[in-house]
């Protein structure tokens, strides 16, 4: 992995070193009194250098040197300190983070003159007046009283001491060349030389009109204003216009077909003086003018203080707000390569802060020019780069929300897109709310709000008639695409190629070839940008990082090949080793200057192309073979007048299975772009709603937030404005809809969530517990005690029981039937109390449709049970919650006139009642704040018992082999509880966050060994993509926080294991200045005695590795999903039942999704290996929980993360680790139990409870979907990873109650009727394959049961479409087995019609390509390569082999396979 430290370290070290060397030839010079030295932010340094060109012009002598932050970052130690040592007076302005530390513990000379200005506060004590080394916050803080000289002066004589400090601020507050030109002026002289103040207003307004700019005041402005034409305003810093800054709003004004107004406003109360003026302006002289904003400001308008009052004016305003983003820190090949687009380490203040005022849609306008060096000064200057394409889009897009202002509701066109995924006609739904009502309720409404829709449904069931018939996704049902290619909309390859054409060649090549066509793609453009490049530095600087990018790829394309059984697989590894040196030497040669030889490159890359192994390959030319017929793309959709209603398209392994094998992140199939094409160009749609929780656009492969336009969300999103309803505890999910689907959300309601109610068989447990307890002889005691156990055999709950008290039947050495009564009446009565502790929701949602009376007071009493509340407190929640429906459809009709969506805090509304009233535009908490004060607290409750060993395997408390906690984090649970998850890790490993006043974490701190923390535990982090997007900086400090448990034993290690030290070194030096060394034994510190272990045995297989990279793999505890890449990939196998025969291939998967490096100098390296060697010492999990909605079978990323981790663990180390759900939704009520005690109470107090069940009867078709397509598909995804929780007897139980409806509801005949057959098919198949599988040992006649209803739903209905049931699936063999002849005859031909005939049949990524060739066979294929001149030869040939044996392992399949149906038949 030494890759990972060393390509980091050198991107940008050619030109630091330079700026170095010159640095330190000029320091020689520094015995001069006119020397000045200054630290400046890179962005503030260009004003800085134009006032020292100033200065100079006048002053030839002096000696002025500028360095930026990034060059002070690019420096040592030693080299900063002589810098500061040679200067006679230090200026620093604008320095925050890292530098900070390094700069406090630097030397200083008492006589120097230092002035520290504008800088983190802690900064202020390197002022070398002693007076000014602590200055009051109110003085700080104070702008206004510096803005005129009459007002400094004034200063000055309140506060004499600092004058001459007041003096150089107001320069600086005042920003400007002539005013920088002063303030160095004055630090030459040590201040006796003070020009006078040129004061630069702290609001000004600049109109841009024929491309002029005039700078007037508001009254003057709004003369000048035109009421005709709409307006948008740019609001900015206050030094928006100065050097590099301007060009933004003069290029973004430009892009615009409407008025332009800059605003320029200083931090703080200028920023909401701007905001009222421009609402004054509005209201008064162009009250009907449509109008929107663009803020360019970062963290949040108006300063911590004006926060709230802008939020205020942005909803009284009424109109879009939109963020555009400087990115001072990336040059364009930079970002061309970046994964993540905007840094990790300013998402916080750049997008999650804005987001609070409800600003939203964020883009990058700006990136950075390469960095110059300025001769006179020293400085490294980059400035602002205005991107075209990015400002073009914004500015459509801004245009789109004033068109929907200005167009009367009649004219304009809406296209709403709902949820089908996995695609099928089971599944037309979302997260808790019933869809086709829902659809039917926004139609309605935008019917009596004047849209022209044509005559609607009657009802939601005839809409969803028409859906059924135009409006499903059934890309392997040739019968249905034939059907629906005759009544839906298409588009022809023609008309979809010619817009495709016009997409980045990036996503051209990467659609059609793959991810390698996609990277010699890139490769081509960086060597061409590079050798455009005058500067041999800088373009040594993108060389290098193309290399790191070119590596990184071919890294994961290698993992994508691991493990494949291709015949070929050997002659592909060998191909792209050859590539990757040929593009090495290709970048090579252009850093000397050299055009580069492309001929040999792309012969390589083409055999590589024609091997057509899946995960390198592509969709192929247009028009593809997802969701087409006749060469068609089909659009699924219905529409009514001018609102198009559609399913969002599939993802394309419904049809490629071999791609959920590949440890890639692909693009979507081409007719997923041309859905949205129609969209945009054809249906010409002025709006988009997504409707629910969630879409797959939105997590669609590419950077992880400030999208470009080769970046699919961008493609998809287009300029058309976003609305997005979205369920109100989804805000983890949700944000991804904001920053990568450029929507503004519009929160809706859970359903009615009710206290969960006892019921048959567990109510009779608690009447005989009762009856026991009341019991006045003993005789009738006994009798209640004797029934209890019983009932307690009957219902087959001995083995829940036995995980629910097992910690206390260790305690007491006793096995279940050895306890006494009253302990079986005590623990039995505590087993049912969790039930009734828990909620449930009660049918789904309709969105804007307003909930019953009994509905909010069972939602209302839910609220109160978990909060304290007064009754005027009550009022006002009650209140919120019954406005909220209609406010969620208002919300969404003032989206759709262009206006602004009020942002709202979002989360579990028991939890957090301030969620409510929905119908707003969601945020999630600051990441700077996580975990905050109560979060870490409920974190160390939680952490107590595990440390304590009373909870988790105890076997992770002792030095050995398996002995690691292996803790997933969430971005949803980290929104909802404040950051416990994380804080309980920390606990842990004994570190804990140091926030500041305002409760911003700036640091950690290892926590003293003692009562509370008795040892540092060992912490494997897996992460979910979503948590890496929000919260990367948090994959640093949980990297930083095990290296500080590691550090605690660092001089103990160096002593007794000095061979070690080298790499321990290593190891630490990301904590920097944090390391404080300590002596901890290893039996209290299993972070050391496991580091010391591994690298111990790593050394002995590899005496030659590196020591600082054996150090630094050996520290690795935090790992994850590639950036740009979602979900650990069990999920889609699970639904895909067909794609894979045995469990380890699911763990394969996870292992290669999961196994990315982050944390400090760590982008997410992909790192198989060492993940692997982590998750062998894992010996428990832990999952947390916070919502009082979601459970574990209520959604697929439990089983995903969880599920997939224990999976993973299994295969690796050979045994299931412990696993544990911490459930902490109610912080009172802090819980931690096991992985079974959870599933399996889960399943009892909700899915099979008629509580549950009745309601969602109520619903309909979308209360089936939740039941088959949910409930029952994830009960899979448990069986599949958990199978010793998942028994027989679970599926019996399930069984009874959804087939042959033992608790009496009509479930059956509900299930059997209209849509929902579709769903009750999927429910079938989905038992069928458990079976079929081996992992339900269910008898002969239930196996004949399923099987024959399971044919008769098909031959009735078709097929549904899910993964479970398509016409190649093997288990169908297993069917028509239990089959009479007639009906599985009639079943084939079903089958045969659905069946897709296509010519690729051989090539195909499918499971013919999977047989493993016999050794002899596999030699000869991976012989045929003999050296890379004959590449082209050998594809050839080996092309001709491939063929050969294709088609004879087909010729086997199709023999084995008419053997088997001929057994089946007989």
């Amino acid at each position: 992995m030494s890759y990972i430290v060393k390509y980091r370290l050198c991107f940008h070290r050619p030109i630091f070193l330079f700026a170095l060397l010159f640095s330190l030839i000029t320091s020689s010079a520094y015995a001069s009194e006119h020397h000045v030295m200054v630290i400046v932010s890179d962005r503030s340094a260009p004003t800085l250098v134009s006032g020292a060109h100033q200065l100079l012009q006048q002053q030839p002598d002096a000696d002025i040197q500028i360095r930026t932050v990034s060059q002070l970052n690019a420096l040592t130690d030693a080299d900063l300190q002589q810098l500061i040592d040679n200067s006679a007076s230090i200026l620093v302005v604008g320095v925050f983070g890292d530098p900070v530390e390094r700069l406090l513990v630097r030397q200083y000379n008492n006589d120097q003159k230092r002035y520290v200005l504008h800088s983190d506060q802690r900064l202020i004590e390197l002022n070398s007046d002693p007076v000014t080394q602590s200055i009051p916050n109110h003085i700080l803080s104070d702008k206004a009283s510096l803005s005129t000289t009459t007002l400094l002066e004034a200063k000055q004589v309140q506060y004499p001491e600092y004058a001459n400090w007041l003096q150089a601020r107001a320069y600086w507050v005042n920003r400007s060349t002539e005013n920088s030109r002063s303030l160095l002026d004055m630090l030459l002289t040590e201040g006796s030389k003070k020009a006078e103040l040129q004061p630069v207003g702290a609001l000004r307004f600049a109109l841009h009109k024929d491309d002029k700019t005039q700078w007037l005041s508001p009254t003057e402005l709004a003369k000048q204003l035109d009421t005709t034409n709409p307006v948008v305003w740019l609001v900015d810093h206050d030094t928006g216009d100065l050097t590099g800054e301007w060009k933004l709003h003069q290029q973004y004004c430009q892009a615009l077909n409407s008025q332009c107004v800059s605003v320029l406003a200083a931090w703080g109360e200028p920023s909401v003086e701007a905001i009222e003026t421009i609402k004054k302006v509005m209201n008064k002289s162009l009250p009907n003018t449509p109008w929107g904003i663009v803020s360019f400001q970062d963290f949040v308008i108006g300063g911590g203080d004006g926060r709230e009052q802008v939020e205020q004016l942005f909803t009284e305003l009424n109109v879009p707000v939109l963020k555009g983003i400087r990115l001072n820190k990336l040059s364009e090949a930079d970002y061309a390569l970046s994964s993540q687009g905007i840094p990790r380490d300013s998402i916080h203040y750049r997008i999650a802060m804005p987001e609070l005022q409800g600003v939203s849609q964020p883009q990058i306008l700006a990136l950075t020019e390469p960095a110059k060096m300025d001769p006179q000064t020293g400085a490294q200057l980059t400035q602002s780069l205005p991107i075209k394409e990015h400002i073009n889009r914004q500015a459509l897009r801004m245009q789109g929300w004033l068109a929907l202002q200005q167009k009367d509701n009649a004219d304009k066109r809406v296209a709403i897109v709902y949820y089908n995924h996995p695609p099928g006609r089971h599944n037309i739904g979302a997260d808790n709310l019933n869809v086709p009502e829902s659809l039917l309720e926004i139609l309605n409404s935008l019917k009596n709000a004047g849209y022209q829709t044509g005559e609607l449904p009657k009802d939601a069931e005839s809409l969803l008639d028409m859906l059924q018939l135009k409006g499903v996704n059934l890309p392997e049902d040739a019968q249905a695409l034939s059907a629906m290619s005759k009544v839906a909309n298409t588009m022809t390859a023609d008309e979809y190629q010619r817009w495709f054409k016009q997409l980045p060649a990036t996503v051209q090549a990467e659609m059609i070839d793959g991810p390698l066509a996609a990277l010699q793609q890139r490769m081509r453009d960086a060597i061409e940008q590079a050798l455009a490049l005058d500067s041999v530095t800088t373009r040594q600087s993108q060389l290098n990082l193309l290399t790191a990018f070119m590596q990184q790829t071919s890294t994961d394309l290698h993992h994508a090949l691991d493990g494949l059984r291709h015949p070929g697989r050997s002659r592909a590894l060998d191909l792209l080793n050859q590539l990757e040196q040929d593009y090495q030497q290709i970048i090579d040669a252009a850093a000397q200057g050299h055009q580069p030889d492309w001929q040999h490159s792309e012969s390589l890359h083409d055999a590589l192309l024609e091997m057509q192994i899946e995960g390198i390959r592509g969709w192929g030319e247009v028009p593809g073979k997802v969701m087409v017929w006749d060469n068609r793309l089909l659009i699924p959709g219905v529409q009514f007048g001018n609102v198009f209603i559609g399913p969002q398209p599939p993802r394309g392994w419904e049809i490629h299975e071999e791609l959920l094998h590949a440890n890639m992140s692909f693009p979507p199939p081409h007719q997923y772009l041309a859905f949205y094409h129609y969209i945009q160009s054809q249906f010409n749609a002025d709006a988009m709603v997504h409707v629910g929780r969630h879409s797959t656009y939105e997590f669609l492969p590419k950077r992880s937030v400030g999208l470009g336009e080769d970046d699919y969300p961008t493609i998809i999103a287009g300029d058309v404005p976003g609305l997005y309803p979205y369920i109100v505890d989804g805000v983890g999910e949700g944000i991804q809809a904001k920053r990568r689907g450029q929507a503004v959300i519009i929160d809706h309601l859970t359903p009615p969530l009710a206290v969960t109610e006892l019921y048959d068989d567990l109510l009779q447990l608690r009447q005989l517990i009762e009856s026991a307890e009341a019991a006045s002889d003993k005789a009738t005691r006994d009798r209640a005690i004797r029934s209890l156990r019983e009932q307690i055999e009957t219902m087959g709950l001995r083995n829940e029981l036995i995980a629910s008290m097992d910690e206390e039947l260790q305690v007491r050495g006793a096995g279940f039937d050895e306890i006494d009564d009253d302990f079986l009446l005590h623990e039995v009565g505590h087993y049912l109390t969790n039930f009734q502790e828990t909620f449930m929701p009660l049918g789904l949602h309709v969105f804007g449709r307003d909930w019953s009376a009994d509905g909010l007071d069972t939602m209302m009493n839910s609220i109160l049970d978990n909060t304290d509340s007064s009754e005027a407190q009550r009022q006002a929640i009650y209140q919120k919650l019954q406005m909220s429906p209609a406010a969620e459809i208002e919300a969404l009709l003032n989206g759709l006139n262009g206006r602004f969506i009020s942002p709202g805090k979002g989360n579990d509304p028991i939890r957090t009642p301030d969620a409510l009233p929905t119908g707003r535009n969601f945020y999630a908490l600051d990441g700077s704040l996580l975990p905050t004060r109560v979060g870490f607290d409920i974190g160390q409750q939680l952490a107590a018992p595990v440390l304590a060993g009373e909870k988790g395997n105890i076997e992770g408390h002792e030095v050995g082999d398996r002995n690691k906690q292996g803790v997933i984090l969430w971005a949803s649970d980290s929104v909802r509880d404040e950051g416990a998850m994380i804080a309980f890790g920390m606990k842990l490993l004994g570190v804990r966050p140091i926030w500041n006043s305002r409760g911003i974490i700036k640091g950690l701190e290892r926590l003293p060994l003692n009562e509370e923390q008795p040892q540092r535990l060992d912490v494997l982090f897996t992460t979910s993509g979503l948590f890496r997007d929000l919260y990367g900086e948090h994959l640093v400090l949980l990297d930083k926080a095990s290296l500080l448990a590691l550090d605690a034993s660092r001089d103990l290690i160096i002593r007794d294991y000095p061979a070690l030290a080298v790499a321990l070194n290593a190891a630490l030096e990301p904590l920097g200045e944090w390391q404080q060394g300590g002596d901890e034994a290893l039996d209290k510190n299993l972070v050391a005695a496991n580091w010391v272990n591994e690298a111990r045995q790593r050394l002995a297989q590899q005496p030659d590795i590196d020591p600082a990279q054996l150090g630094r793999e050996t520290s690795l505890r935090v790992f994850g999903i590639a950036p740009g890449a979602y979900g650990a990939g069990i999920n889609r196998l699970v639904e895909r039942s067909a794609a894979w025969e045995d469990r380890s291939e699911l763990a394969d998967v996870f292992i290669k999704r999961m196994a990315h490096a982050y944390g400090s100098g760590l982008q997410g390296e992909s790192q198989p290996d060492l993940f692997k060697q982590q998750l062998a010492g894992v010996s428990q999990t832990f999952l947390g929980r916070a919502s009082n909605l979601y459970g574990l079978m209520d959604n697929n990323d439990a089983f995903d993360y969880l599920g997939g981790f224990n999976l993973a663990v299994e295969t690796v180390s050979g045994q299931q680790p412990g696993s544990a759900v911490i459930n902490h939704s109610n912080n009172d009520n802090l819980r931690i139990d096991d992985l079974p005690q959870v599933l399996l109470g889960e399943l009892r107090a909700r899915y099979l409870n008629p509580q549950w069940i009745k309601p969602l009867m109520n619903e309909g078709y979308a209360g089936a979907r939740t039941m088959g397509s949910e409930f029952i598909e994830y009960l899979w995804g448990w069986q599949v990873t958990s199978p010793e929780i998942i028994t027989d007897q679970v599926w019996e139980e399930v069984k009874a109650v959804y087939v042959d409806d033992s608790l009496q509801l009509g479930l059956d005949e509900f299930l059997g009727d209209g849509h929902q057959q579709h769903v009750q098919t999927n429910i079938l198949a989905v038992m069928l394959v458990a079976i079929d599988k081996g992992f339900w040992d269910a008898d002969l006649d239930t196996q004949k049961q399923l099987a024959e209803q399971f044919a008769a739903n098909i031959i009735e209905k078709g097929i549904p479409g899910s993964g479970h049931t398509h016409a190649n699936h093997p288990m169908y063999d297993f069917v028509k087995s239990h089959l009479d002849a007639d009906q599985a005859k009639a079943l084939e031909a079903v089958l045969a019609r659905s069946r897709i005939q296509t010519s690729e049949m051989a090539s195909s990524p499918s499971h013919i390509q999977e047989l493993q060739l016999n050794q002899q066979d596999s030699q000869q294929i991976e012989n045929s390569n003999q050296a890379a001149e004959d590449t082209t030869e050998t594809s050839s040939t080996d092309s001709k082999m491939l063929w050969l044996w294709t088609l004879l392992a087909l010729s086997v399949i199709v023999a084995a396979g008419l053997w088997r149906g001929r057994k089946g038949a007989m």
